[in-house]
């Protein structure tokens, strides 16, 4: 049984230079943890509360009293209390809890982090590093000039391990990179650390990548990949792309060309939630590329369908407990869908997500582009996961 002596929270910047809460667990041995939670630029519709950064007046105090005056058996029971809570404090406070007191637990039986993980969720991990997705150009509500767009588009680099992977991406993401600040077109980074454009289309975009990775001679690891994110340009049951108002089987074959015509491997929410009848029809057309619900299954149980998507985004603050997220993640595998494990466009230091995508063998890790210190410490952590477990 578990004693909680003490939790502390405070105020840490973000990746958007603002301020998130950082929650310090202490045990009654004096064992200490540390733990923070990802945002959102804009929530989809069906996750759990958004993240709440004060710490006043919204049941935190409550919430403390509770876990420092309950005897904690496991993982399971303390996110049990955080449930009780999370309409009050939100997911970003239960989250940084949750994660904060896997890593207690974990000091505490003296294993690893991914081990922890790994042995609550029942499951016998392969220590294997995902395929990383690595965001080129952002779109959508990431870029403010280019709203109603396709809102990431990606690499996806298929090359084990995943140190081996990292020369690719920083070559690929190099010289794209080098190309747009020759043609003076290069505007800044988005919250993923991918670049941000005013004047080129989609089209020019995507053969941009297409090309470049060939001339780099990645064509056979290395394969593109997109976040449609279509629930935030559909209003008033039709979707208005790249300014046009447009149905649902319009889009649908604007995604067909795009998957044709660049070879695309992965493609996130091509569809809003509620279009359930576009996205069975897509997925039994486009079955042998992952098409995978981040808005539509927001990592939680009750939304999962295996007829609308073959795959499932994994962001923990969607559910906000690491029992909740772990619920998720082995439903979906029982279902036999592809999983992503995914940062948040507003990130922290926290690294919870790489260890979380080893310990359970993810196929995917979106963890954004290699640039800013917020994305390039989950980079690290993988790195250094997988010499330890070599």
């Amino acid at each position: 049984m578990v004693r909680i002596e003490e939790i502390k929270f405070r105020k840490i910047l973000n990746s958007a230079g603002k301020i998130s809460l950082e929650v310090e667990i202490i045990d009654s041995d004096g064992r200490k943890a540390l733990a923070s939670s990802p945002s959102a630029i804009k929530p989809g519709k069906r996750e759990v509360i958004a993240v709440n950064n004060k710490m006043d007046d919204y049941g935190i105090k409550d919430l403390i009293d509770e876990i420092c005056s309950t005897g904690i058996e496991n993982q399971e029971m303390f996110d049990c209390i955080l449930n009780k809570y999370m309409n009050k404090v939100g997911t970003g406070v239960c989250l940084s809890l949750s994660l904060a007191f896997a890593r207690i637990m974990a000091q505490r039986e003296q294993i690893s982090l991914v081990d922890y993980i790994a042995k609550i969720a029942n499951y016998e991990t392969k220590y294997i590093a995902p395929k990383p997705l690595v965001t080129i150009f952002s779109g959508g509500v990431h870029n403010e000039q280019n709203k109603g767009t396709i809102q990431n588009i990606m690499l996806s680099v298929n090359i084990t391990p995943f140190s081996k992977a990292i020369n690719p991406i920083l070559e690929i993401y190099t010289d794209i990179e080098k190309q747009l600040k020759e043609g003076n077109l290069l505007k800044g980074y988005g919250a993923s650390s991918g670049m941000l454009v005013d004047d080129m289309t989609t089209d020019e975009k995507f053969e941009m990548v297409f090309h470049t990775i060939k001339k780099l001679g990645y064509e056979k690891e290395v394969t593109i990949a997109i976040d449609v994110a279509a629930e935030h340009f559909f209003q008033d049951n039709c979707y208005t792309y790249q300014g046009d108002k447009i149905t649902s089987e319009q889009l649908n074959k604007i995604l067909s060309d795009y998957k044709e015509k660049y070879s695309l491997t992965f493609m996130e929410d091509p569809f809003a939630p509620n279009d359930e009848k576009e996205w069975r029809k897509f997925k039994e057309k486009n079955s042998e590329i992952a098409i995978v619900g981040d808005d539509l299954f927001a990592t939680q149980e009750q939304y999962i369908n295996s007829t609308l998507a073959n795959g499932i985004l994994i962001k923990m603050n969607q559910v906000g407990t690491l029992t909740g997220t772990i619920c998720t993640f082995i439903k979906a595998k029982e279902e036999k869908m592809i999983t992503c494990v995914s940062h948040r466009s507003i990130e922290t230091e926290d690294t919870f997500m790489s260890d979380l995508a080893v310990a359970l063998d993810a196929d995917y890790i979106k963890i954004g582009g290699p640039r800013r210190g917020d994305r390039i410490i989950k980079y690290n952590r993988l790195l250094r996961l997988e010499e330890e477990n070599v």
